[in-house]
This record gives structure tokens, sequence and C-alpha cells, in this order.
């Protein structure tokens, strides 16, 4: 009888481990709050680093190019799995990608129930291409 008991009590403990570490996998895509950084220091670095060189400012017709970026923030807030869901061509994906990679800023994670999770982010990021000068983002 303690043995079946004893049994039952390691069994439900290894299983409610096995639980845990399954639940830390997981990545949400609706959450309470939603992982966020400072818009003011995003926007600067889109800013900056969007700026493209005369070569490529060229080669790219006049126009609004929109790349939409998915990426995990997880529970201690660091990005990873960064994806372009889009790419209008000449390049401008894998810039909007190595956008996100390269922001130095450090990004609150989502939370759901009170705890840190990890979570799906999208950001936009616009290229303008004007027909003569340099592009605004």
């Amino acid at each position: 009888m303690k043995r079946k008991f004893f049994l039952s009590i390691l069994t439900y403990f290894l299983f409610s481990i096995v639980n845990g570490q399954e639940e830390e996998k997981n990545v949400f895509t609706k959450v309470e709050i939603e992982a966020h950084t400072s818009h003011k220091a995003w926007a600067e670095h889109v800013r900056k680093s969007g700026q493209l060189p005369d070569s490529i400012l060229k080669a790219i017709p006049p126009g609004t190019y929109t790349v939409n970026v998915r990426f995990i923030v997880d529970k201690h807030g660091y990005i990873g799995q960064v994806k372009a869901k889009n790419d209008p061509g000449y390049g401008l994906a894998k810039r909007a990608e190595r956008i996100v990679l390269t922001y130095n800023g450090k990004w609150q994670p989502a939370t759901q129930c009170g705890r840190n999770v990890n979570a799906y982010k999208e950001q936009h990021i616009t290229f303008i291409i004007p027909s003569s000068s340099q592009p605004n983002l």
C-alpha cells in the first residue's frame, strides 16, 4: 500500500516536472501584456539603420516598400527567430531582418498570468524611396 502511494506521488511529481518544462518552450501569440521596447529608441534605430546607400537607391524604383518582420521576444527580453514575412525585392527583406537583429535596446518580455513568457512580435519596417534624394523612414 505504501509502495503504491509512493509510486503515485512520484509519478505525479515527474509528470508535473515534464509539463513545466514543456510550458517553457511555448511561444504565445496572444498575451496579457505585449513585448515592447522604448518607442523613441526603436524609431531612432530604424531611421539610422534603414539608410540605404546611393548605389541601392539608384537600383530601386521610387515608391513605398513595407516589410513585415516577425520574431520572438523570449522571457528574458532577447530576440530570436527573426524572419521577414514578405519580400518586396531589392534585398529589403534581408535589410529589415538585419535592422531588427542589430537593435541594441532592451525588450521587455510579454507577460501571461503574471509571468514573463516567450511571445511572437511583429514589426513593420517601411522604406520610402523618393524619386530623387535620400529615403525617409
